[in-house]
Order: C-alpha cells, then sequence, then structure tokens
C-alpha cells in the first residue's frame, strides 16, 4: 500500500512480513511536524493490521535538528508506540548518530526501538524474539 495523500510532504510504502509491519518513508523534507506525522500514521496502521512489531525504513536526505529528535522520540509512547517493538533503519549513514541519540532519548522512555545499518540486521533482530 502506497499512501500518497495530497498535500503531505512524505510517502509510505507499508509491506507485511510474517512477523512484523514493514513501513518505507520517502520525503525531502524533515522536521518534527513531518516525523511526528508519519510516525503516527505507522503506529495507527500496525494496530489496524494487528502487528506488534515494525520495521521502519527512511529514506530521507534532509537534516532535521536535535531538538526535533528529542521532542519526537520523547513522543514516541504518546504517538503509538509503547507496545510496538521497532527496529530502524536509516538510508543516510550520515544520520548515524542522530538515529542513535533518538534511541536513546526513546528507550529511557520505555519505547523497544532499535537502530540498525540494514534491513538484513533489522529482520534478524525482529524475527529472533517473534
Amino acid at each position: 500500500m502506497t499512501d500518497n495523500i495530497a498535500g503531505k510532504a512524505y510517502t509510505i510504502i507499508f509491506e507485511e512480513y510474517p512477523t512484523y509491519l514493514y513501513a518505507l518513508v520517502h520525503s525531502d523534507k524533515y522536521g518534527y511536524d513531518i516525523l511526528a506525522q508519519f510516525l503516527r500514521e505507522i503506529a495507527d496502521e500496525c494496530k489496524k493490521r494487528s502487528f506488534k512489531q515494525v520495521l521502519i525504513e527512511e529514506n530521507i536526505s534532509a537534516v532535521t535538528s536535535m531538538t526535533d529528535v528529542f521532542r519526537t522520540a520523547s513522543e514516541l509512547p504518546q504517538l503509538g508506540f509503547s507496545k510496538i517493538r521497532m527496529a530502524y533503519v536509516d538510508r543516510f549513514a550520515d544520520q548515524k548518530e542522530m538515529n542513535e541519540f533518538g534511541q536513546m532519548v526513546a528507550v529511557n522512555r520505555g519505547v523497544n526501538v532499535k537502530i540498525f545499518g540494514s534491513q538484513e540486521e533489522a529482520d534478524k533482530w525482529l524475527s529472533e524474539k517473534a
């Protein structure tokens, strides 16, 4: 399923795997509003399809601020991820430090999230505890 609602700054492609929902996010813009919007949409889709695990792969070349990452990661439980196990892959390796910061903040708020360098690594992690 591809989400192409007019006016949105991103698209999401969802694909069901045996133990998790895969969500590929494409955008050329970034920031708190975009992050919160697509993460809420992904959490809603997990609930709708009865998935307790998700692999989110970002294909977003733009960079956001540390403040936006902190705010979004802090709000992950309210966005719907309190009971969803998250694997996160960013296609842009230069954003690794920012993603690791977000992971630390989210884990400190009780979210089960882990950053990976590839979809294969994330798939292995999600599959081993399913």
